[in-house]
């Protein structure tokens, strides 16, 4: 008689349980290793890849769902300019710490970008005939009454920002508020008296809630805050360039700015340094993120610290405890200043 070496291959379909069990690990854990998460140990990986060979095993995406009711796709969608999207650090920052999350659990990310003057909202149909599971929504420049009725309500959602204020749907978002009043408050104990705040996109609750902030911080040091002081931009380098020229154009006198982003601020030096003002001897500047742009510019940028791949990640696992059926509140992350060069002299 001969007896082959080879393992007897099972006459059914081969399942990820099947490989699970050869393995001797988790479904999860079969998952991870075919995501390539580099959170397993380097034996259970092994011994997972060891097991897909041995049955050739190859998932089915279509089966999955019509077993389980789900493609294994989410979907992080954001409106926003090429600009502020591929120049800006802070978002690759987020999308990195939303990615790896949503790999780790065995699932697979999709990014979507919709431009910022866009009126079309064919994308949502798109989005249901997709039959994504879950949907990340970051940077909506508009009222969210204008989308929220078009989101499939079997999907599970989940707002990176506050956005506004949902009543359906939970977010995650950093203390806004808390960063303005940090940025603002350093101004004032540099001994800043005429501080004017470059804003982010107002129509953003984000860019809202840093002006909260500055204005809170004017008020409670007893300092006016004329319109002249609130200076808004869009979070783009470009419009922060154009405002800081028309400041100086007009003569405005000016010792400290609280720009509402890096992007911005690194706009608003840039300028300061062309027409020989020197900072921060004759005006001290702050952003906003802590993005790497931040401590590369020279002079490096005090700004406030936002943990932006912690955000990317926390607005991933809301969505993941979400089609796990748990119930979901919303997160609020803190913040903290950064003190840099930009406002604070070198001894």
């Amino acid at each position: 008689m001969v007896t082959s070496s080879k393992k007897a291959q099972p006459t059914g379909d081969v399942t990820i349980d099947l490989v699970a069990k050869a393995a001797g690990v988790s479904r999860a854990t079969v998952s991870r290793v075919m995501n390539g998460s580099a959170k397993v140990s380097p034996e259970r990986e092994k011994a997972v890849k060891k097991a897909i060979a041995a049955y050739n095993f190859t998932p089915n995406a279509t089966a999955r769902r019509l077993a389980g009711g789900r493609s294994g796709l989410v979907a992080l969608l954001m409106e926003e300019s090429s600009e502020e999207f591929f120049l800006n650090p802070f978002w690759g920052m987020v999308v990195q710490g939303f990615s790896a999350t949503i790999t780790e659990a065995g699932m697979h990310p999709l990014l979507l970008i919709r431009p910022k003057t866009g009126t079309e909202d064919s994308i949502f149909s798109t989005l249901r005939a997709g039959q994504v599971d879950g949907l990340a929504i970051f940077s909506w420049h508009r009222p969210i009454k204008s989308f929220e009725k078009l989101l499939d309500p079997k999907m599970a959602v989940v707002f990176g920002g506050d956005l506004g204020g949902s009543k359906k749907y939970p977010f995650v978002d950093v203390d806004n508020v808390k960063g303005g009043l940090l940025a603002t408050r350093h101004l004032i104990a540099q001994g800043c008296k005429n501080i004017v705040t470059i804003t982010g996109d107002l129509k953003l609750q984000s860019g809202r809630d840093r002006l909260e902030g500055f204005e809170r911080a004017m008020s409670e040091a007893g300092r006016p805050v004329p319109e002249s002081s609130i200076i808004q931009g869009d979070y783009s380098q470009t419009k922060a360039e154009d405002l800081t020229r028309a400041l100086i154009k007009k003569k405005t006198k000016i010792d400290g700015i609280f720009a509402a982003n890096d992007q911005a601020a690194v706009g608003v030096i840039n300028i300061l340094l062309q027409n020989g003002i020197k900072i921060p001897q004759q005006v001290k500047v702050v952003g906003f993120d802590d993005s790497p742009i931040a401590s590369r510019n020279t002079p490096a940028i005090s700004t406030i610290y936002q943990p932006m791949r912690e955000l990317g990640s926390e607005v991933a696992k809301s969505l993941i405890a979400l089609l796990s059926g748990q119930e979901v509140e919303d997160k609020l992350l803190d913040v903290k200043l950064i003190k840099r060069a930009s406002s604070v002299k070198s001894k």
